[in-house]
């Protein structure tokens, strides 16, 4: 019997079994190492910024929010911006332009990454992610604080004026002057950058120029025109070749220069008001007004003249010279035009009188010498004798009426003495009642003016007469007043003496 070798081939198989699991043992161990750690390394940065985290390079990894907050808050608190503009540099913190960073969305953008482990381990491995902080700018604000740098009295142009001279009439040029302005959006976009690097940091704002719509040379282009308009010749002509040339000051007094609807240009007006005004003036150094004859009547039928009647004369064509002087110095034209006029005739009229009391015994037996010239030519006239508070009526030399008593101006508010003529009267007006006046009294009776606001008049008021105590004028008894009132006229001479 023959021994046959038996071969174990199941052993190298069972080795390489062993070996397989023990290094998949290896792996799953060095797996749940790993896992667990990463885990654990993962874990540290819950709600905190992940490695490599930095807001405009300040490093916040593994900082929470309100670390994070902290620095942020820190690093944007003293911030300055340094403003230049028209030269001048201003430096002012950043909430003053208009720029804010906001702190809560800076802090939630820094931890706004995924937390994951594969995240946390990535971002430990790809390095820095740096977070730019979030900047709101109030632009309203932002272009306030431009348009303020302009200078309060630089912002506005000023348009050029033409003034005239109170005295001469002459016109003159005030210059125009630019004003300046601002394009706010250049300074908030610069803001908007700069900003969210927290750093300090300059703006530069340029000033624009804003020309006015009035400027010089448009007024001195007016003040051309109207030279031109006041080279032509102008004459008035009136009655016996009596010229009157319309002199450059009178003319320019007829003008007026003010800039146009639009406010784009100048305009120059002639007030027509002015003209008519200016052509009434010399058409009275013609005209002269008619001045009616008075002849008294007696009871007894006597007739006497107290004054003479004297034809005027009227300038009939007033319009006409004033509208077509108007036209000719709007237009530059020359103008010469002669004056039409015609007679007034005077009237005679009768006034019956009543026979005048008076008292011989006071009235002076001969012409005083204070008597005017109507004295000697047979006309009315009224002595007020001052000295004595009387008032005497006289024609010619002859007195026909008083002296009767009266009150005259008080201490500080006395008569006025001198000749003068009865130039303005009223049956009935109010006297002072003007805040002038410091009193009132209504309803005086007789009124006759002979200087300025000095009259002749009743003042029922008094109980007596022949002193002083007036505002001025010569208080009558009424009947004295009334008497006087319709004998006199206007014109009738009035000699005030002491």
């Amino acid at each position: 019997m023959s021994n046959i070798p038996v071969t174990h081939a199941s052993a190298p198989k069972k080795r390489g079994r062993t070996l397989l699991l023990l290094l998949v043992a290896i792996a799953v161990v060095i797996a749940l190492v790993v896992t667990g750690g990463s885990f654990a390394y993962a874990k540290q940065f819950e709600g905190k910024a992940l490695p490599g985290t930095t807001v405009s390079g300040a490093d916040v990894s593994g900082k929470t929010a309100e670390e994070i907050r902290a620095i942020v808050e820190k690093d944007t608190s003293g911030v300055k911006v340094t403003v230049e503009a028209g030269g001048e540099h201003t430096t002012v913190p950043l909430e003053e332009v208009g720029a804010r960073i906001d702190v809560d969305k800076t802090v939630e953008k820094a931890l706004s990454r995924d937390s994951s482990i594969p995240s946390v381990v990535s971002a430990a491995l790809s390095g820095k992610h740096d977070v730019t902080p979030v900047v709101t700018v109030d632009e309203e604000k932002a272009r306030a604080y431009a348009e303020s740098l302009v200078p309060e009295n630089e912002v506005e142009p000023v348009d050029a004026e033409i003034v005239q001279d109170d005295d001469t009439k002459e016109f003159s040029v005030v210059e125009s002057k630019a004003g300046k302005g601002v394009d706010p959006s250049e300074f908030v976009a610069s803001v908007k950058k700069n900003a969210p690097e927290l750093k300090d940091f300059t703006v530069t704002q340029k000033f624009t120029s804003i020309e006015p719509q009035l400027d010089t040379a448009k007024a001195n282009e007016t003040i051309e025109t109207l030279e031109g308009m006041l080279k032509s010749s102008m004459v008035v002509t009136g009655p016996e070749d009596k010229t009157f040339e319309v002199k450059r000051k009178d003319r320019l007094g007829f003008v007026s220069i003010t800039p146009n609807d639009k406010g784009d240009n100048f305009e120059i007006n002639i007030d027509q008001e002015k003209v008519d005004t200016y052509v009434g003036k010399i058409a009275g150094k013609v005209a002269t007004t008619k001045k009616d004859g008075i002849v008294e009547v007696a009871e007894d039928g006597s007739r006497t003249e107290v004054s003479p009647g004297k034809d005027g004369v009227k300038v009939t064509n007033q319009k006409d010279i004033t509208e077509k002087l108007t036209h000719a110095l709007s237009s530059g034209e020359n103008l010469d035009i002669a004056m039409t006029t015609e007679v007034e005739k005077a009237e005679v009229k009768e006034k019956k009188v009543e026979k005048a009391p008076v008292d011989p015994e006071k009235v002076p037996s001969e012409l005083p010498s204070y008597a005017p010239a109507e004295a000697h030519n047979g006309e009315k006239w009224i002595d007020i004798n001052l000295a004595n508070k009387t008032v005497t009526a006289y024609v010619g030399d002859k007195a026909v009426w008083g002296p009767v008593s009266v009150v005259d101006g008080g201490k500080g508010t006395e008569t006025p003495t001198g000749e003068y003529e009865i130039w303005h009267r009223t049956e009935v007006q109010n006297m002072g009642c003007t805040p002038r006046y410091d009193y009132c009294t209504k309803g005086v009776k007789y009124n006759q003016f002979f200087h300025k606001g000095y009259a002749l008049h009743s003042a029922p008021w008094r109980s007596s007469f022949g002193y002083s105590g007036s505002h001025g004028c010569i208080n009558m008894r009424m009947k004295d007043a009334k008497w006087l009132f319709e004998w006199a006229s206007l014109g009738t001479k009035v000699v005030s003496h002491r």
